[in-house]
């Protein structure tokens, strides 16, 4: 779940910052934000995660999962596909 006092802090640390940099007539550097953490990280970073440990494991998790669903979609569009072009070859050919 996600804790809300966390998410608030983190919320108001960051305008924080933001305002003060406008407030101070500086510009905001180009960046990315990891994709875990929301952390700001190098533009040139792929993947696109900060270098802290549980972004890393939670990438590799996410990727891993992803890569599972994939491949399970294929297989369900399979079974599904298969019996109806072989229905629609029977019609055709007969």
């Amino acid at each position: 779940m996600v804790d809300a006092k966390k998410v608030k802090d983190m919320v108001a640390k960051k305008s924080s910052q933001f305002v003060g940099n406008i407030a101070s007539g500086g510009k905001v550097p180009p960046h990315k934000h990891c994709r875990i953490c929301q952390d700001p990280i190098s533009v040139k970073a792929e993947p696109r995660i900060c270098k802290q440990e549980t972004c890393i494991e939670q990438n590799e998790k996410d990727e891993k999962n992803q890569k599972t669903v994939r491949i399970a979609m294929f297989v369900f569009f399979g079974l599904f596909a298969i019996p109806y072009l072989l229905a629609l070859a029977t019609r055709v050919m007969g």
